[in-house]
């Protein structure tokens, strides 16, 4: 029997989409389609209805492209600046001699209660580990002796004006949204393996107008974060710094970028280019250490600086800056390198980076959502109390 799912990216500038089937064991793609996107504006859908055109052109392309089959689901990954991630913990007495479901399921629910925030959607509670007695942690305490049992986790959270309208826009066009996952949920489990979370790594997914970030060790991330500065800001900087307007800001950066870690003395510019490369390299260098400092001071404070064992890793559409590889190695002083999938290959996508984040998304979806009806989403399915128990079981 097939499983068809579709995947759509929402970024800030386009709507990246592709259609995966699954039989069997095997894994292939039916659809891709990549469109601009009209109505939106930094991660604000000020159009809905030209939204909505949007996604459902790339609807209208799968369906003839597949011949008349359907998507039976529809998984939405997004990327947000004012995405909000905050690191909660719960814990309850334990009345009973040992913990049983009822103090799993109680624990969970009270996670969620408190994982609320005014004017924001919690789209995903991320379970990191549970502790009994304040002292072991444990991945099934079920029947264990404990007098107190605790919960931590990481809260995702979107506008719920942002949240409404993408779900408003799926409704609309007749389509079931059944996972919101943000991107960097994929990209980590894509990017890393088992040996690279215990050890210790760092993924950083630079995206149009933001940057988000994860740091691994032992096996469960230490921090996620967000900083709202991204390619865009890039482009502004050039647009002030070279007294240009933004499309040609955005052609120079293209065409003519490149990142040094010295910026006074670039690693390789020619001198009849028709821009002043020197000043356009010290432009770019210093807009992108801002970013990499600002995690950096992160990892200081997690005394984490310079101590990750497997290095730092950094998404496909960040490492297209020539060398921006070598800047990132001098300000974490930890080698560097672009993060590929490890886990799943689909050869239509796998080698076009340009819907990594489709695979990745599916990825994680497949890994963590398909048998518990969209992971820990809210809002999009059933039974979300029993969630946290069942993601906690699928992660080890």
């Amino acid at each position: 029997m097939q499983d068809i799912k579709a995947v759509f990216d929402i970024g800030n500038g386009y709507i990246k989409g592709a259609v995966f089937v699954q039989e069997d064991d095997n894994v292939s793609v039916l659809a891709k389609d990549i469109v601009k996107i009209d109505g939106m504006r930094k991660s604000k859908i000020l159009d809905i209805a030209k939204f909505a055109k949007n996604i459902g052109d790339v609807m209208e392309k799968f369906v003839r492209k597949m011949g008349g089959d359907f998507v039976d689901e529809v998984i939405v990954g997004i990327s947000h600046p004012e995405m909000q991630i905050e690191r909660i913990t719960e814990h309850k007495r334990v009345l009973n001699p040992t913990i049983t479901n009822a103090d799993v399921n109680h624990l969970s629910k009270l996670m969620t209660e408190i994982s609320h925030s005014e004017n924001y959607e919690t789209v995903k509670i991320l379970p990191i580990y549970r502790i009994i007695d304040e002292t072991r942690k444990e991945k099934d305490p079920i029947w264990l002796q404990a007098k107190r049992l605790w919960l931590m986790a990481d809260v995702f959270r979107i506008p719920k004006n942002f949240y409404n309208q993408i779900l408003e826009t799926f409704q609309k066009l007749h389509i079931k949204v059944v996972d919101i996952v943000p991107n960097i949920l994929a990209t980590a489990e894509a990017a890393l393996d088992f040996d690279q979370k215990d050890l210790g790594s760092l993924v950083i997914d630079i995206g149009t107008n933001q940057t988000s970030y994860v740091v691994f060790e032992d096996g469960y991330p230490l921090e996620f974060g967000l900083f709202p500065y991204g390619w865009e800001d890039v482009t502004k900087d050039i647009s002030i710094g070279m007294k240009v307007d933004i499309i040609e800001a955005e052609d120079l950066k293209v065409s003519h970028a490149i990142v040094s870690d010295d910026p006074d003395n670039p690693v390789s510019h020619t001198d009849d280019s028709p821009v002043d490369s020197l000043f356009l390299t010290q432009i770019v260098s210093a807009r992108y250490a801002e970013i990499f400092e600002l995690i950096q001071q992160r990892l200081v404070a997690l005394d984490r600086d310079g101590r990750l064992a497997w290095w730092v890793y950094i998404t496909w559409w960040a490492t297209k800056i020539p060398w921006i590889l070598d800047l990132a190695k001098k300000v974490f002083t930890l080698a560097c390198f672009e993060a590929k999938e490890k886990r799943l290959h689909v050869p239509d996508l796998s080698k076009n980076k340009q819907f990594l984040n489709c695979l990745w998304l599916y990825l994680w979806y497949t890994t963590y959502g398909a048998s518990r009806g969209g992971g820990l989403g809210f809002g999009l399915s059933m039974g979300w109390m029993n969630k946290i128990w069942w993601f906690f079981k699928d992660l080890f």
